[in-house]
């Protein structure tokens, strides 16, 4: 009886030491992984992997000193259809052949320039030599035949979606519109809700044109929305007024290249005609004037 109340206690003492050990050594397995990990964080910290968009490095604001006495131009290209049969349209030099937009995208792409979207144009001490490309009214177009051109050369662009027109014939479906937001190319921002003359509108018609056609693509991207583009270019005071409280930026029709020491404000950003006329040379010679300097 003796030897088995001893053979007892030392098997308890066997299973106590056991779980002893494996306390132990699960306790300092966590405390090496902690360590590691707050090692990795700091060696991170000091050599920061630069975030994509798509495959596109961005460089974080907080890695550079704005420089002052900044001036900068930038080719701004406006473009509407991307389609090679205009049928009985009028304004047929609206409509630039895909073939045409491949043959500009490749150029930006092989002589080393650097496709921004619009609201990077407060931030344009990043880039050497900036352009921008925007598409307005982006009719089912633009996702079938310039869309994959912007992914096959890996260049950004940024659109203009009139927000009453999404879901109808021959444009953009709200599963469209989320799709090339997601893609990380392309930056989805307002071409108004009806596509109407801004001039020509009361406060309250103006208010809800900027107001809700904002609301909508938030709603649908999930991404902030903050460059208004003025249809046909036209707009008055009472635009001006009502989008600086809704809007960072707005995009003139025409006016030529993006001069900073010319335009005073980011409301009244000039942008370059891309027609169907235009030739590569004449689209060349635009880039050619895109710097940086300071």
């Amino acid at each position: 009886m003796k030897t088995e109340k001893i053979s007892k206690k030392g098997i308890v003492c066997i299973i106590v030491a056991l779980l002893i050990i494996v306390v132990g050594v699960a306790g300092y397995l966590v405390l090496n992984f902690v360590y590691k990990q707050e090692i990795t964080a700091k060696l991170s910290d000091e050599n920061e992997e630069l975030p994509k968009v798509g495959d596109i490095n961005v460089v974080p604001a907080e890695k550079f000193e704005v420089p002052q006495n900044l001036r900068a131009v930038v080719p701004i290209f406006m473009y509407h259809f991307i389609l090679d049969d205009y049928g009985d349209a009028l304004d047929s030099e609206n409509f630039m052949r895909p073939s045409s937009l491949e043959e500009q995208i490749k150029y930006i792409a092989d002589n080393g320039y650097e496709t921004i979207f619009i609201d990077e144009m407060d931030e344009l001490y990043k880039y050497k030599k900036p352009v921008a490309l925007t598409f307005d009214d982006c009719f089912v177009y633009f996702y079938n035949n310039a869309f994959p051109l912007l992914k096959k050369y890996n260049q950004k662009a940024t659109i203009f979606i009139i927000t009453d027109y999404i879901n109808g014939e021959n444009y953009l479906t709200e599963e469209q519109i989320k799709e090339i937001a997601d893609s990380g190319l392309v930056k989805v921002e307002s071409h108004t809700k009806s596509h109407q003359y801004l001039d020509q509108m009361t406060y309250e018609e103006q208010l809800e044109e900027a107001r809700g056609s904002k609301e909508r693509l938030e709603s649908i991207t999930g991404k902030e929305v903050s460059v208004y583009c003025y249809p046909t270019g036209r707009y008055n005071q009472t635009t001006l007024d009502i989008i600086k409280d809704y809007y960072d930026f707005g995009l003139e029709m025409l006016g030529g290249v993006y001069d900073s020491n010319e335009v005073s404000s980011m409301y009244k950003i000039p942008r370059i005609y891309a027609n169907r006329s235009m030739p590569l040379s004449t689209f060349a010679n635009y880039l050619a004037q895109s710097t940086v300097v300071y």
